[in-house]
């Protein structure tokens, strides 16, 4: 009797129904999957674009390793990868850094798409407390493409890195005021107080407006951080 109680009683109940509940969603899922890797075969790169722009809220795994493959594969379209790589940024999991710190480092992007390596620039300032990631932007500050140099820097100011400071306090004279205003604004969010004198000095001196107002705006973030570092 007390077996029969067990298994038609309540405990059966709720098994009965976190199976009914569970299981469909978990079927829809697979369904809705293989779907997507049939879009990705289409021929047609913009199905494959409009495909890859629904994964955009996604983050779980069977996502991340779907646009790792996307990325991964070379004949894909520039546009379906550039999205791709933007997704596994805003994902932030740390297993796609193995898929794009190869292609920031790729020199070739130079001359096949400099707008692929900046977009990777931009994904890998997602990603925190890897060595290999600062390095690699830090190197991207010299790059010879303008957008990389400019992802870089930027992406250096997300993280935080304070190993970068000295290089973005090297680029505060770069004749392209797009590095000098990215390298501001990231010494600014950093909070190092070695920056000081250096954004002082523009905040008094810059005759651009632009620049001095971004200036005097990282100025003040240092120097309320300052007795913190």
């Amino acid at each position: 009797m007390t077996l029969y109680r067990e298994f038609f009683g309540k405990p059966f109940i709720y098994l009965f129904l976190a199976v009914v509940m569970i299981a469909p969603g978990t079927l829809y899922a697979v369904e809705d999957m293989n779907k997507i890797r049939e879009s990705l075969n289409n021929i047609d790169w913009q199905v494959r674009l409009a495909t890859v722009e629904k994964l955009r809220n996604a983050r779980d795994e069977r996502t991340v390793r779907l646009l790792m493959e996307v990325v991964n594969t070379r004949e894909e379209r520039t546009p379906v990868k550039m999205t791709a790589i933007q997704l596994l940024g805003e994902a932030g999991d740390p297993r796609a850094i193995e898929v794009l710190l190869p292609i920031f480092n790729d020199p070739t992007l130079n001359w096949e798409c400099p707008a692929l390596k900046s977009y990777t620039a931009i994904a890998l300032g997602s990603f925190k407390g890897d060595k290999r990631v600062v390095d690699a932007l830090i190197s991207g500050i010299d790059d010879q493409e303008l957008l990389t140099r400019e992802a870089s820097v930027q992406s250096l100011g997300k993280i935080g890195s304070q190993k970068a400071v000295p290089h973005l306090i090297r680029v505060l004279n770069d004749e392209h005021v797009s590095i000098r205003l990215s390298a501001i604004k990231a010494l600014g969010d950093i909070g190092n107080p070695q920056a000081i004198p250096h954004i002082q000095r523009i905040a008094e001196n810059e005759k651009d407006s632009v620049v001095k107002g971004q200036a005097e705006l990282a100025l003040g973030k240092l120097q309320r951080s300052g007795g913190n570092n």
